[in-house]
């Protein structure tokens, strides 16, 4: 089976990010942030904002195995190849990634990221099942990607900036 980038365009996770996207311009909207959307050539180097602060990747809650019911904030995935064997997101040239949580957003500087990931995960100890992926390596079947899974406690401990969704809360 060959995977395509485009396979997803228009489907539920497509759907969802986008509006984790959008959920996240709002608080550059609201926090005066001078921003606009990535061109669909710095879509593929991983970037969703170009802003007065640097590029953005937003990453939407994830669930770790498919059949999992609902999305959780405690675990979080991170790309070093992407499904076509090529750089992930987390060794990209983007400078902050946001990770969505229920309630806000966990803003860190990607590289700080990079190197926790590195020193956190044995990519060379390589799993099968992604509820195994915990600081291991992992790939998904029938792709050329390689994806690990680290605590959201071990990002906290980074310099992070929380954002809340809803300026109420």
């Amino acid at each position: 089976m060959t995977f395509h980038a485009f396979d997803f365009i228009g489907g539920p996770e497509w759907d969802r990010g986008q509006s984790v996207e959008d959920a996240f311009k709002s608080i550059m909207d609201r926090k005066g942030i001078t921003y606009r959307e990535a061109s669909r050539d710095e879509q593929f180097q991983h970037f969703d904002y170009v802003t007065s602060v640097g590029t953005i990747d937003v990453k939407a809650r994830k669930k770790i195995n498919r059949s999992d019911d609902d999305e959780q904030d405690d675990l979080v995935w991170v790309e070093f190849k992407n499904t076509a064997g090529n750089a992930g997101w987390l060794t990209s040239d983007v400078d902050f990634i946001a990770f969505e949580r229920k309630d806000d957003f966990v803003v860190v500087r990607r590289h700080a990221l990079l190197e926790l990931a590195n020193e956190k995960c044995d990519l060379t100890n390589m799993v099968n099942r992604p509820s195994d992926a915990l600081y291991k390596g992992y790939q998904r079947r029938g792709r050329l990607d390689l994806i690990s899974i680290i605590k959201m406690q071990d990002i906290l401990q980074l310099p992070v900036t929380i954002e809340l969704k809803n300026e109420n809360n």
